[in-house]
């Protein structure tokens, strides 16, 4: 089945791997021959600024940005990043919230008060009840390399059926942006993350 317009939204803070991520997802869109449109913005990524990545994709997109209130899944590395985007969700709206937060520095240094995963999921159900958490970091460090995270939040995007991807465009696009040395753990990631997102798809039906 064709999809009109998809919209994704990707966040979470520099080095974690929210650009890769949403390339891969944008190559994926392109090899089942939609149109895709992406933007970015970032503050100091490289320092661990927040960082989001916009996707549309199917055969009806035009503009880059995503409509506010439009999103169709919101793909958070990080969890307070998703509460800070809460405005781009609606109530049809899917978060798949990697159960990470990472303070900023300025917080420690103020001794300011910050969210936990409770108050962002009860923050986030004030908007929409489609809520999921991942304990991705910890999938990817049982793999032996914490860098797999991205591609773990990859395959529960699949395997939870929140995109209307097939499983043999997003393996085509994992794999050409990686180098050959590091195909089998991150295969191993997606694999891990799709059975996962399986198990949140059971969530949907009840």
């Amino acid at each position: 089945m064709e999809i009109k317009s998809y919209n994704l939204l990707n966040v979470g803070v520099g080095g974690q791997g929210v650009i890769r991520a949403a390339q891969i997802l944008s190559y994926a869109a392109l090899l089942e021959d939609y149109k895709v449109r992406t933007a970015e913005t970032h503050g100091m990524a490289q320092r661990g600024g927040s960082v989001a990545s916009y996707l549309r994709f199917g055969t009806e997109v035009e503009g880059p940005l995503v409509p506010r209130g439009k999103t169709d899944t919101i793909l958070a590395f990080e969890a307070s990043e998703a509460a800070r985007i809460f405005n781009y969700a609606g109530p049809q709206t899917v978060f798949l919230i990697n159960k990470n937060i990472i303070i900023p520095p300025v917080i420690h240094q103020m001794n300011m008060d910050y969210p936990d995963i409770k108050q962002i999921s009860e923050f986030l159900k004030n908007v929409s009840q489609n809520i999921y958490f991942i304990n991705a970091d910890h999938m990817a460090m049982n793999l032996g390399n914490p860098r797999t995270m991205n591609v773990v939040m990859l395959g529960v995007l699949l395997g939870s059926q929140a995109i209307p991807l097939k499983r043999e465009s997003l393996v085509q696009a994992i794999l050409s942006y990686l180098p050959t040395k590091v195909y089998d753990v991150n295969k191993k990631a997606f694999e891990m993350g799709i059975e996962k997102g399986k198990n949140i798809r059971r969530d949907f039906n009840e």
